[in-house]
């Protein structure tokens, strides 16, 4: 005892109460299980009963459905033009009806009335001749009229009747083999058939014989909408007529005669309900249902003994449901001391966060007051450290803008533009027109200039240093040629302003400064998987590995002060779009040069605005 008190005194407090709470909930469930076992088997027996009962009224009702739809497609049938034109004479006796005949109703026939599992067949009778089907050749072709069925069809005028179940074999002959009994029942009707003409309704002369429509249905119909009822063992069913006869049973249905009359018609009377009632010593529950279109009763009679045994085990039922419900608790416990923790755990993945750089982390406010402070105060310092980070990159950014600026605001030239204009006004008036043109071509080349630095449309670069080859190849003339091989996808690009430009001027001034002629420049442009590759390739006499290092060079102190060339495009690349691109240079003595610019692809919106 003392060990045990000891037990209980070093427990956590978290321990003692999930303890006693999971004692208190199966206390708790114990006292109740008794109660609940006793109740709960009556309201399951009733519910068992009710599902029963259920499912005898949707047999019912699918048996329903489908005699219905007889009664609409006689209905239907009554308007057959060819039905009409067929009976519609003085004397049917004295038609010649042929096997092109009676297959022709036959076809009509199963129009109206498709072949189904449960129907046996489908006939239009008269006094002389069975139309239709006769499967195994039960129904004879002639002398149907001497049936009683044929006699009930003729007084059936408003409705179709519904014949109970009968031996197909003996009602037409004597000597039935017992192999081949075959049990129907019968709907029958007659048929006043009449045609629409002109919109006028043409009927049959009262002196014209009317047929009846026969439909035979196997007595197996009524076990296929009545078998699902039959869910518990030792179940059977038995069909009724408000007479009391047997319709028909199931294979293990006990003596109908035990059923009383007068049981029978009480049901019908209610038409449907549950019953207790004893037969044979066994006390038995009946689920019964009467059809709305025959009114025969359907009624399923189930063992009490074996309905109760579908009910569940409630001492394994209670048992399972402690089980569970002690699981509950222990969640339950857990969760209530989760709610101190979880916090915690939350704050401490944020501080972790924070601390790989994610400064922009929240934490939804939980647990206790206390708690709640420190997470409001971590939330606000990290909003406050977010807020620096972004004020440093703005600043820095701007930083960048200024020096982008400041790399391409050497070319002002607004004063020689205006010049150049009046230059070439003079040009014109002595007729100089090399001259004009090559002023008008240099004139662009400043109105380009002049235009905002940064980023621009590529085909407007281009032009521009279309217009600065034509005026150098006048100054150098027969020098140089330079061609193209660009990819006019490209002209929608964003690119640095003058990328290109610096290299062709390189060419010129230095690697091809020793030729006369023959000078080659060739500047290429494609997009790849990486991006934007521009080349500009000479025949020159190319330069050392020391010479292409020195060119390349970027240094912080030359990046607003260095000229437009070679190191500027280098270096506004790089800022432009990170130290991934730039320019390349491959090159070697007397074997000419190649310059490679990467850029990424960069779609211009529109392709047309420049980018301020």
């Amino acid at each position: 005892m003392r060990k045990f008190q000891a037990f209980l005194f070093h427990m956590s407090l978290r321990t003692k109460l999930t303890l006693s709470f999971i004692a208190v909930t199966v206390l708790s469930l114990t006292v109740m299980a008794v109660g609940y076992t006793v109740k709960s088997s009556d309201v399951i027996l009733k519910n068992a009963s009710e599902t029963s009962l259920g499912l005898v009224r949707m047999g019912n009702q699918s048996l329903d459905s489908s005699l219905a739809g007889i009664e609409q497609s006689a209905i239907n049938m009554h308007l057959d033009e060819d039905l009409f034109q067929f009976f519609n004479t003085e004397n049917l006796r004295l038609r010649d009806i042929t096997d092109d005949s009676d297959r022709k109703i036959t076809r009509i026939l199963q129009k109206y009335f498709p072949s189904s599992e449960d129907m046996f067949s489908v006939n239009l009778v008269t006094r002389e001749y069975t139309f239709g089907e006769t499967p195994s050749f039960w129904i004879p072709k002639k002398d149907y009229s001497l049936s009683n069925i044929y006699k009930i069809g003729t007084e059936s005028r408003s409705s179709t009747t519904w014949i109970p179940t009968y031996n197909l074999l003996e009602q037409f002959y004597w000597a039935a083999p017992s192999e081949k009994d075959q049990y129907v029942f019968t709907g029958t009707r007659l048929m006043n058939f009449a045609m629409v003409r002109n919109n006028i309704l043409i009927q049959m002369k009262k002196s014209m014989e009317r047929p009846i429509l026969v439909v035979n249905f196997q007595e197996s119909m009524f076990r296929h909408a009545l078998e699902e009822s039959l869910n518990v063992e030792g179940s059977y069913y038995h069909m009724f007529t408000p007479e009391g006869a047997v319709l028909s049973s199931s294979e293990l249905a006990g003596d109908p005669a035990e059923i009383s009359r007068e049981w029978i018609a009480r049901a019908i009377s209610k038409k449907s309900g549950t019953e207790y009632i004893t037969l044979g010593g066994q006390k038995l529950v009946v689920c019964f249902d009467t059809m709305k279109t025959t009114g025969w009763l359907s009624a399923v009679f189930i063992p009490y003994k074996n309905l109760q045994r579908t009910l569940p085990d409630m001492f394994d039922y209670t048992l399972y449901s402690m089980v569970i419900i002690t699981l509950i608790s222990v969640a339950v416990a857990a969760l209530l001391s989760g709610r101190i923790t979880l916090p915690l755990i939350k704050l401490l993945r944020g501080i972790n966060r924070s601390g790989d750089g994610h400064f922009n982390t929240y934490i939804e406010s939980a647990g206790t007051k206390e708690l709640n402070i420190i997470i409001h105060k971590f939330n606000q310092m990290n909003e406050s450290i977010h807020t620096l980070i972004e004020e440093n990159y703005k600043a820095k950014m701007k930083e960048l803008e200024a020096e982008l600026k400041a790399l391409n605001f050497q070319f002002n030239p607004h004063f020689l533009y205006n010049t150049l204009n009046i230059i070439n006004y003079l040009a014109i008036e002595n007729k100089q027109s090399l001259i004009s043109k090559m002023l008008v071509e240099l004139s662009e080349m400043l109105e380009y200039t002049a235009k905002s630095p940064g980023k621009v449309i590529f085909s407007e670069d281009l032009n521009y240093l279309k217009n600065y080859v034509f005026i150098m190849s006048r100054r150098f003339e027969g020098k140089f040629a330079v061609t193209y091989e660009i990819d006019p996808k490209l002209e929608g690009h964003w690119v640095p302003k003058f990328f290109l430009q610096p290299f062709i001027e390189n060419a010129l001034v230095h690697a091809l400064e020793d030729r006369e002629q023959g000078g080659l420049i060739h500047v290429t442009g494609q997009i790849d998987g990486t991006g934007r590759i521009f080349t500009v390739t000479d025949n020159g006499k190319g330069m050392p590995p020391e010479t292409i290092a020195r060119v390349l060079e970027i240094r912080e102190d030359s990046g607003a002060a260095a000229s437009i060339g070679i190191q500027n495009v280098n270096h506004r690349i790089k800022l432009l779009y990170g130290q991934a691109f730039g320019v390349d240079i491959r090159s070697e003595l007397n074997a000419g040069t190649t310059v490679i610019l990467r850029l990424p692809l960069d779609k211009a919106e529109s392709g047309l605005r420049h980018l301020e």
